[in-house]
């Protein structure tokens, strides 16, 4: 795994010479981070708590503020690209492993299935987007997969391990690591220590942070229990939602591959009780979409990215579904031929006719990875922007000597980072003078947030992705807080369109 994890840290490298950013989330990682070193850790204000990757940017945060957002990126997609090779290697692996020794499929049989199962994961629903944005999901995934394939090797020590990592990334994978833990417990008497050190780590490095951080354990649940109103936690039934939009979201071409590697594994296991890890795979990702569901039911929000290990399962089962059709095809072939190279040459024929028939699908991804790529450029210049705008209106300390500082809600946790100040210090829905506001567009064509609700407010300056303005204590006196002319254009008034970012001139 040595050289494939620093392939997948070099391409990640690679990738930062693009414009680059984190979102929501990975914002307040990094911002924690930075306090952790400081001793001074505000949880309040921001996402839920994330132990895994606080451990990596409170370390990152010892190499500066610029670094510490471009390494947590560098983390973050080097787990996109490591995911995608999981998947690529679980699905050949299932393949290999799963049949009976006289109908083993082919190399290249193994290689058709791998290949699809990491391009179908690489194209599902916001998976690119989450891995270039910071997310932990695609990183997830890769854990994950890693953690099946270990315990395939009869690894489970390195299994449970990986698990464990996944328990600090994700609280619906609590369940799953404690009952494999459990079972470690009586098959495996010497790992009983980790098991306990390790179920004893989950909620400590969950809860005791945000005792510090907020005064509250709970927080972060609490937190989660406010979803966005767009929520599936707000349908009716909260839990058929989170299934029915995953059915939607995901392409039918993955669900019906997934069935077909489904229904040969089912086959097997009755007919020769061959293909079990088909079918636990399966399985795993079935309990954590119940989970999910369950867990909506609650009030938790039930956004898509939480689905990241049943979305990796059907990915990698749909892989196994391409490759055995591919050998289905092959074997019918070869059987009427009598001829292997014929045999093959008709597998490769009709996979190449089955792309061909997807022109449609394919056409639509890369139209959407061109909005995609140009979004990611926009989000990666409003944090290019920032300082500069900052340093225009007169600097750090100035502008948090006005008063109260506002920005939308979606970049309360950049602003926090870029005016060192904690996240709870950042409002977004009522803007009252005095204060300072950061106005934006979250998307090229959003509105303009934070949107002001004092009309007292003046436009101090502005470059192509930001206007500063601001609303000083009426005894400001000297270069205290930046102000603008009696007659400066009243902020509400003023809107604009963002530039579109040409990464690709």
């Amino acid at each position: 795994m040595g050289p494939i994890l620093i392939a997948c840290l070099a391409l990640a490298a690679l990738t930062l010479v693009l414009p680059a950013t984190p979102t929501y989330d990975p914002w307040a990682w990094i911002l924690w981070g930075r306090e952790i070193t400081q001793l001074d850790l505000v949880t309040n204000g921001g996402p839920s708590w994330k132990p895994l990757p606080v451990m990596f940017t409170t370390v990152f945060a010892l190499f500066g503020d610029d670094a510490a957002p471009l390494l947590w990126l560098w983390i973050a997609r080097a787990g996109g690209f490591f995911s995608l090779v999981m998947a690529f290697r679980l699905a050949r692996r299932v393949l290999t492993d799963l049949t009976r020794e006289s109908n083993r499929p082919s190399k290249m049989t193994g290689v058709v299935g791998g290949v699809a199962a990491a391009a179908f994961l690489a194209t599902t629903y916001n998976y690119a987007r989450d891995a270039a944005l910071g997310n932990s999901e695609p990183l997830l995934a890769g854990l994950a997969l890693w953690a099946f394939e270990r315990h395939l090797d009869g690894r489970r020590d390195h299994a449970f391990l990986l698990g464990f990592a996944v328990a600090l990334l994700r609280p619906e994978a609590w369940p799953f690591i404690g009952l494999y833990g459990l079972w470690l417990l009586v098959k495996e008497p010497r790992m009983r220590l980790p098991v306990i050190v390790c179920g004893l780590l989950i909620p400590a490095l969950w809860f005791l942070p945000e005792v510090w951080g907020s005064g509250d354990a709970l927080r972060a649940s609490t937190r989660a229990n406010d979803p966005n109103p767009e929520s599936a936690a707000f349908a009716e039934h909260p839990g058929l939602e989170v299934a029915y939009r995953f059915t939607t979201r995901t392409l039918w071409t993955i669900q019906a591959t997934a069935a077909v590697g489904l229904l040969v594994a089912l086959f097997g296991f009755f007919r020769f009780r061959t293909q079990r890890p088909a079918l636990f795979l399966a399985a795993i990702g079935l309990a954590w979409l119940l989970v999910v569901c369950l867990m909506t039911e609650l009030g938790y929000a039930g956004n898509q990215r939480y689905l990241i290990v049943t979305t990796a399962a059907i990915c990698v089962l749909g892989g196994v579904g391409v490759a055995r059709m591919f050998q289905g095809v092959r074997v019918g072939v070869e059987r009427l031929s009598g001829s292997p190279r014929v045999g093959l040459a008709g597998a490769a024929g009709v996979l190449l006719l089955a792309c061909l028939s997807l022109i449609p699908v394919i056409r639509d991804k890369a139209d959407n990875t061109e909005r995609v790529v140009e979004k990611l450029g926009y989000e990666a210049s409003l944090w290019e922007e920032l300082p500069g705008v900052i340093e225009k209106a007169g600097g750090r300390d100035g502008l948090v000597r006005c008063g109260g500082v506002y920005s939308g809600p979606f970049q309360t946790q950049m602003v926090a980072y870029a005016l060192d100040l904690h996240g709870e210090n950042i409002g977004t829905l009522q803007t009252p003078a005095p204060g300072v506001a950061f106005r934006t567009h979250t998307i090229p064509n959003g509105p303009l947030v934070a949107k002001i609700t004092d009309d007292r407010f003046r436009e101090v300056t502005s470059n192509r992705r930001w206007i500063v303005a601001t609303a000083p204590r009426d005894d400001e006196i000297g270069d205290s807080c930046p102000a603008a002319s009696p007659d400066a254009p009243r902020a509400p008034a003023k809107d604009y369109t963002p530039e579109l970012v040409t990464i690709f001139p």
